[in-house]
């Protein structure tokens, strides 16, 4: 049997399993099943006698990207909460046998990470039903999956849009034994399919919101003449042909969202670098700045960055002048998609500003001038929260061309607080900006603070 018929078979069967609205289990063996919209492996405890048998009822909790908070407004969890609530109240605490919890997370960032969400997940999820159902406290129980590559593979198999060389692709990724970090990266890079277009954004969009999830089991004890129960030998023997008049499958991550979320539309940010500027004589003299940058796209590689610097600080009797205007705009492109751009990114800049600097004690020796440049930046970022990735702390430095037009002058003696120019030939031929520097080399460098300032409204 190939592959793809392998995935879709053994889907068929669980589908129609499932359709009952319970799962049975006969004994204590590990089985692969089909639980709502998650597959994954489960150990069930056996009957505890020959005249009783186990049944479920299954709830699942579904969990933003990154995210290991509650929230009821994210694809019905709400509904599937208040669904838990009814189920727990027609059977009767009482008659609760066992509470498991199973979380796991979708293949995205580092797996240290994934093990953080799916440890949280699960705790997020025990909190709530001890606080909720007190009474359930000792029967819960944790089982934490993390990184979900077997659904992702059972998705992807059963996929009616994907081309069948895509699925096997993908398929082949999953099942290598490659490491997971190699696997991340070959399923980034997977180009595009001639009908869903880039195939990396198509799961990130349909199949891995599915599994990052908390499934809820709910075991209680029911009399076997309420439900039929496979042979305990061969509790999958025969595979259910799917009927002939029946749709293709749809994943159900392809269902149109109602809920509306935020996401984040612009960071604010501050080079604390600049802020610490110190001299000599002035002391403390931050270079104020300030940027924003915005994202076009939630988890896309590029964003565009705008910064003004405005420092303006003057003191006549010392001769101290620090005033710059200064305006850069810059592109990036980050190495990861669906990153929260954060990591490594890559920058192509443009600006252009005005200057007074003279930091000349005595002579009031300076310059004044207008220049501009371009050039090249890499930086990096990192969240500074676990749960909240708001804050973000960035080391960047950028390299290349600038070029200013500029005049030397003296505010010293024998005209004090009073600009002159050095200029010996007839005052009528003086033209301003008579002086040309240019520069090829480092531009900037700085450790900046961000947060996510401005959020805007979407759709899941």
């Amino acid at each position: 049997m190939n592959r793809l018929k392998k995935y879709t078979l053994f889907a068929a069967l669980l589908v129609s399993s499932a359709s009952h609205g319970q799962l049975l289990f006969a004994d204590n063996q590990g089985k692969l099943l089909h639980v709502g919209d998650t597959i994954v492996k489960r150990i069930m405890p056996a009957p505890e006698t020959d005249s009783q048998y186990v049944a479920t009822d299954y709830t699942e909790v579904h969990f933003r990207l990154n995210k290991a908070t509650l929230d009821l407004d994210y694809m019905n969890n709400g509904k599937s909460l208040m669904h838990l609530d009814r189920v727990l109240d027609s059977l009767g605490l009482e008659n609760i046998t066992a509470v498991e919890v199973i979380s796991q997370s979708s293949p995205e960032g580092t797996l240290a990470r994934n093990q953080w969400l799916t440890e949280n997940r699960s705790k997020v999820i025990s909190d709530y039903l001890n606080r909720v159902f007190p009474q359930l406290k000792d029967k819960i129980t944790l089982n934490k999956v993390t990184e979900s590559w077997e659904n992702l593979a059972r998705y992807v198999a059963q996929d009616p849009y994907l081309e069948e060389e895509t699925i096997n692709r993908i398929l082949d990724i999953i099942e290598s034994d490659e490491s997971v970090a190699r696997k991340k990266v070959q399923m980034q890079n997977l180009g595009s399919d001639p009908k869903t277009g880039d195939i990396y954004a198509y799961l990130c969009k349909y199949y891995y919101p599915v599994i990052r999830n908390s499934g809820i089991y709910i075991l209680h004890m029911v009399q076997p003449k309420t439900i039929l129960i496979p042979e305990p030998e061969k509790p999958y023997a025969q595979v259910p042909q799917e009927p002939k008049d029946t749709l293709p499958y749809q994943p159900q991550a392809q269902q149109p969202a109602t809920q509306l979320r935020k996401r984040p539309l612009i960071a604010v940010k501050t080079n604390l670098a600049y802020d610490a500027f110190f001299t000599k004589d002035m002391g403390w003299a931050p270079i104020y700045n300030i940027e924003a940058e915005l994202y076009p796209t939630e988890n896309g590689r590029w964003t565009w960055l705008y910064e003004h610097e405005f420092p303006w600080h003057v003191q006549d009797d010392i001769h101290q002048y620090l005033q710059i205007i200064n305006i850069q705009l810059e592109a990036r492109r980050y190495f990861k998609k669906a990153s929260n751009h954060t990591g490594h990114y890559l920058s192509a800049y443009l600006g252009g500003n005005i200057f007074d600097i003279c930091f000349d004690r005595k002579g009031g020796h300076g310059y004044q001038g207008e220049g501009g440049g371009a050039g090249l930046g890499y930086g990096y970022v990192m969240p500074l929260g676990k749960q909240d990735s708001r804050w973000k702390l960035e080391f960047f430095v950028k390299g290349g061309f600038y070029m200013t037009f500029y005049d030397p002058y003296d505010a010293g003696s024998p005209y004090k607080s009073k600009y002159y120019y050095e200029w010996f030939d007839d005052p009528s031929l003086f033209v301003k900006r008579n002086w040309l520097f240019r520069w090829f080399g480092p531009t900037g460098a700085g450790i900046t603070l961000s947060y996510d300032l401005i959020h805007k409204k979407v759709k899941d």
